[in-house]
């Protein structure tokens, strides 16, 4: 009997595991996955150094360029499939490959977008948002929709937006400006250069000049958060929670002045570890699970996708489609401004509470790196 240690880092997908377990043994009955749940990623590195180590990790994190060493390059198991090289999302496949190793598969990807409620729109006779609007655009829209009784009080807002150095990172993408260099080793010229500002200032003046996005701590008196504004930054995870209705639609990030069509992307990553001694036969589980088992997250290939009618889906074909676009975020690009994240934040809520200078607060920024 052979055995493939499985460690996963993510919970939640547990079912989804055990059930590729129990079809691939089926399968396969001289073959047994031991499946392991660890809690964080200190506790993968005390696995690996076991005797018994693990032959595939699933982690929350994609490991670009594979730091330490802890993965086998999957490129070769890609090109002897034949046809699966062109099967996966070319903009997923580019960004895992950064570097040109290719470290583990993606998994949980999800990249963010827009969703508004018709409905709220109906009511202010506007117009829907379209693929070619522009942040000019969505900025009118939103004061058309926010909602504030006589003591300023809001009970719906235009813009729905989290406070978080990340989540402002499409928006600084899409005019041309970057956190980090593209090879991670520094802020310098990225998150203070000039288009980066630019694109904070717009940001930030949505919350303090325009009052259309809620500001930290700020009171509202709508009945639900999803109701809380017109129109929501959405990531993947958050469609499939609020289980949008007939409602809700979705479209692209607004264009800035830059006029780069990219993302940043959120995704986790499952791979093969050089300690394995049957990397042959944990590829064949780590395909069956990702690539032949269903989960409720976007699949990473197009095949996958139309089996599970997920490329005419109204809400779901159109964050598939936005995978052409994807880019690094700098939380995967330096280590050090992923552990900054906090500090960053913090400045965030004093630029929009206190009217902190943007740029120089960017460019004290450039110490992070």
């Amino acid at each position: 009997m052979t055995e493939i240690r499985f460690l996963t880092q993510i919970g939640y997908n547990m079912k989804n595991v055990m059930d590729a377990k129990e079809s691939f043994e089926r399968a396969n009955p001289d073959i047994r996955i031991v499946v392991e749940q660890l809690k964080d990623y200190f506790e993968i590195m005390q696995a690996l150094k076991s005797e018994n180590a693990p032959d595939i990790i699933e982690t929350g994190g994609y490991q670009i360029g594979n730091s330490g060493g802890i993965f086998i390059d999957l490129n070769p198991y890609i090109a002897e499939n034949k046809g699966l090289k062109q099967d996966l999302y070319s903009g997923l496949l580019r960004v895992a490959r950064h570097g040109g190793m290719l470290p583990g598969l993606p998994i949980e990807v999800s990249p963010p977008l827009i969703i508004y409620n018709k409905e709220m729109f109906d009511r202010a006779g506007l117009a829907y948002p379209t693929e070619t609007w522009t942040w000019d655009d969505m900025v009118e829209m939103a004061k058309q929709l926010t909602i504030r009784d006589n003591e300023g009080i809001a009970s719906q807002f235009g813009f729905g937006l989290g406070v978080d150095i990340e989540w402002f990172e499409p928006f600084v993408m899409r005019n041309g400006g970057r956190y980090i260099s593209p090879d991670g080793s520094t802020s310098r010229g990225y998150v203070d250069s000039p288009a980066t500002i630019e694109a904070f200032r717009k940001i930030i003046d949505a919350y303090r000049v325009h009052h259309i996005i809620r500001k930290p701590g700020e009171h509202f008196i709508a009945e639900n958060g999803l109701d809380e504004s017109a129109m929501t930054f959405c990531f993947v995870w958050d469609t499939h929670h609020h289980k949008l209705d007939e409602r809700y639609e979705v479209v692209g990030l607004p264009l800035l002045p830059g006029g780069e069509e990219v993302n940043m992307i959120y995704m986790g990553g499952i791979g093969i570890t050089t300690n394995s001694s049957n990397p042959r036969i944990a590829w064949e589980f780590l395909r069956h699970y990702i690539l032949e088992c269903h989960s409720w997250m976007p699949p990473i290939s197009k095949s996958q996708s139309e089996q599970r009618g997920l490329n005419k889906h109204r809400i779901w074909s159109r964050y598939l489609k936005e995978l052409d676009h994807v880019q690094l975020s700098g939380y995967y690009l330096n280590k050090k401004w992923n552990a900054s994240r906090q500090l960053i934040n913090d400045d965030i809520h004093k630029m929009i509470l206190e009217g902190a200078d943007v740029s120089h607060t960017l460019r004290s920024w450039t110490r992070y790196t």
